[in-house]
């Protein structure tokens, strides 16, 4: 049986039909749910094995970035803290990594505490491009799991200024090896470098990156020409090399 996922969305969420369909590709099967679905009742959090929460800018990204999401996830604040705690594969891409922070479920801490954001990016306004990163091997990340050492991924995003202002939570994040992902080449400021963060299980993965937009080797216009080889046509159709997006979709599947 294939695992049930979870990608919610609400007015202004843009990238859930490429998560789902990422997803769907690696062997699961998800379901595009708006948000007031799950306040309503109409759905159930538990019923499902992963979640994800997508990029985009959710409700318009008014007040700051994930804000007005969070603030509903407040109202099911319980499933969510049983979602996590059951370990079942949790993933917040972009301004899904900024509902994360602020719940307060990244960086995990007693209380679900809001002790992080993401705040205007140091150049002052949106940027978008490829951004080369480097993989933490001692991350207990699912999702980054046998990713090579240093990947490529797109951002796009105009608050992905990773903020602590305790610098215990900084040194604990940095001495467990939580920052799963961090940037080669900063483009945002972030604190540490840092890119992407995960719990202490390593199920709860928030990233700024967005891993849908890599899925297919194609997807990189600085593919290297080996690459380009592993596309051709047959009788059954195109062939695809499949990029680091694929894994990271994959390795929450293979863990289910």
């Amino acid at each position: 049986m294939r695992p049930k996922i979870i990608v919610l969305r609400g007015a202004g969420t843009n990238c859930d039909i490429e998560t789902a369909s990422s997803f769907d590709y690696a062997g699961g099967k998800a379901e595009l749910v708006h948000i007031n679905k799950l306040l309503s009742g109409e759905k159930k959090l538990l019923d499902f094995d992963i979640a994800a929460f997508p990029g985009g800018f959710s409700y318009g990204d008014d007040i700051s970035a994930g804000k007005i999401f969070a603030v509903k996830l407040f109202k099911i604040l319980k499933d969510f803290e049983k979602f996590i705690k059951s370990k079942r594969p949790v993933i917040g891409i972009c301004n899904g990594f900024q509902i994360l922070a602020k719940t307060g479920f990244l960086p995990e801490n007693s209380g679900n505490k809001q002790v992080s954001t993401l705040y205007t990016n140091d150049c002052g306004h949106f940027i978008a491009g490829w951004a080369a990163l480097k993989v933490n091997k001692k991350s207990p990340c699912i999702f980054t799991k046998d990713l090579p050492n240093e990947i490529q991924l797109p951002i796009a995003h105009g608050e992905g200024k990773f903020i602590i202002e305790d610098k215990k939570i900084m040194a604990r994040i940095v001495k467990l090896n939580l920052n799963a992902l961090t940037y080669i080449k900063n483009p945002n400021g972030s604190m540490e470098d840092i890119a992407g963060i995960v719990n202490e299980s390593g199920t709860c993965f928030g990233l700024m990156p967005h891993p849908e937009r890599n899925f297919f080797s194609y997807h990189n216009p600085d593919r290297p020409a080996s690459m380009e080889k592993a596309h051709f046509r047959s009788g059954t159709g195109l062939k695809e090399s499949k990029a680091v997006g694929y894994q990271i979709f994959k390795n929450a599947i293979d863990y289910i």
